[in-house]
């Protein structure tokens, strides 16, 4: 499981890697890994307790390059050991079944992209730590996101992430590595099957800079659009590893 951050550390992610603690398998089926994107230092070494706390790997990237989401969760899957991997994000909270629900689904048929809908909590929601006791509680308050963004849960074969050379790094700052990834899954010869409806996630309210830097989202939108086809990225390299 990899989650990639950058100066995004507090009770949110506190939250989150709780919620995996909270896991229905045996956590020796799994293990989790922060991606660290260049955060200060300050916001650094909040990352590294949060995760010491919970028995987290972190793997940090000194770097004053823009945010690139892609290249952080690239870093990550190159540090993964597992035979899948699961990309998620840092505000998420999960259901007590969710890896359950993953496994068995890659389990039984591993040539499958895992994607599940996004149930967002609403601001009224104060930021605090929660329990699992709390999650159905929190499930109730939620709204199902109307959009499909797929960018919070993608599951699939670990060696599918490397044939592919990992998410396409030329999307910086935010949006669209998700449904490229997804785009060249399918053209690879993936299935992409949804898993709301046995499980959910749960996304913790904070202030959105999705339409920041408009201009490179249109950027990315348009690569999206020309690229989208294209089974393998970066040729370059990726992941920082040429």
């Amino acid at each position: 499981m990899v989650i990639p951050v950058r100066n995004r550390g507090g009770v949110r992610l506190e939250n989150c890697l709780r919620s995996l603690r909270w896991q229905s398998v045996d956590s020796s089926a799994y293990e989790v890994l922060i991606s660290d994107f260049g955060s200060d230092p300050e916001a650094l070494a909040d990352v590294r307790q949060r995760a010491a706390a919970n028995g987290v790997r972190v793997v940090h990237t000194p770097t004053e390059e823009v945010w690139n989401r892609a290249r952080a969760l690239n870093i990550g899957i190159q540090e993964t050991r597992g035979e899948f991997v699961f990309c998620t994000d840092a505000d998420m909270i999960f259901a007590d079944n969710f890896l359950e629900t993953i496994l068995d689904v890659l389990g039984r048929r591993p040539r499958t992209m895992i994607h599940c809908g996004c149930n967002d909590l609403p601001e009224s929601v104060p930021e605090q730590l929660w329990t699992r006791a709390d999650l159905d509680e929190l499930f109730q308050r939620s709204t199902r996101r109307a959009t499909r963004g797929t960018g919070a849960c993608q599951a699939a074969l670990r060696e599918f992430f490397f044939e592919v050379r990992g998410y396409d790094e030329r999307f910086r700052f935010w949006g669209y590595e998700d449904l490229d990834m997804t785009s060249r899954a399918t053209c690879y010869g993936l299935d992409v099957e949804w898993i709301s409806e046995r499980t959910y996630m749960l996304h913790q309210w904070h202030p959105s800079v999705k339409l920041d830097r408009n201009f490179q989202r249109k950027i990315n939108r348009w690569r999206y659009e020309l690229t989208k086809q294209r089974v393998q990225k970066n040729r370059g390299g990726w992941g920082l590893r040429a």
